[in-house]
C-alpha cells in the first residue's frame, strides 16, 4: 500500500508543478477557441458546466464521453490511472514472479495495458503522460523489490 500511496503523492506533486492540459481540453481549444488557461482557471463545477454547454448538442462527442470529461477536469501529466495500474503490475512481476503466480501476474499486466489504452482513447492523456506514469511506477516497484529482498520477503 505504501507503494501505491507514494505513487499517488508523487503524481499529485508533478501535476501541480507541470500543469499540463488534457488532450481533450486542447481539442476544445481548437474547436471552440477556448483557452486552456481560461479553462483551468475555472472551478470544477464551472468546468463541468462549460463542457456541458459546449458539447451538449455536439454530434462529434457522444454523451458518455462528454460526461466522462466533465468528471476528469484536472491536469494531465502524469497519468495517475497508469501509475496506479502499472505499479500493481510491476509489484506483481517483481514480488510474485512469473513462475509461481503467472495467471495473476499476466492478468494484472493485461489490466494495466487496457487502462493505458483507455486513457489514450478517451482523450485524457498523451503518450508522454503514460510514459511518465510507467517510469514512476517502475522506480517505486524497484525500490519495493530491493527492500523486499533486503528483509527476505521475496526469493532471489
Amino acid at each position: 500500500m505504501g507503494a501505491i500511496l507514494t505513487g499517488q503523492m508523487i503524481k499529485a506533486v508533478i501535476k501541480s508543478q507541470t500543469a499540463e492540459s488534457r488532450p481533450y481540453v486542447l481539442w476544445m481549444n481548437k474547436q471552440y477557441q477556448l483557452s486552456d488557461d481560461k479553462f483551468y482557471s475555472l472551478t470544477k463545477s464551472e468546468k463541468k458546466q462549460l463542457i456541458d454547454q459546449l458539447l451538449t448538442n455536439s454530434n462529434m462527442i457522444p454523451t458518455w464521453l462528454r460526461e466522462h470529461w466533465q468528471n476528469e477536469t484536472g491536469y494531465s501529466f502524469p497519468s495517475g490511472h497508469t501509475l496506479f495500474a502499472v505499479t500493481w503490475a510491476f509489484l506483481a512481476v517483481t514480488l510474485l514472479g512469473f513462475k509461481r503466480h503467472y495467471i495473476v501476474v499476466y492478468m494484472l499486466i493485461i489490466w494495466a495495458l487496457l487502462i493505458e489504452i483507455s486513457r489514450l482513447c478517451l482523450g485524457m492523456h498523451s503518450p508522454v503522460d503514460l510514459l511518465c506514469g510507467v517510469l514512476v511506477a517502475w522506480i517505486i516497484s524497484l525500490i519495493c523489490y530491493f527492500y523486499a529482498q533486503k528483509y527476505h520477503i521475496v526469493d532471489n
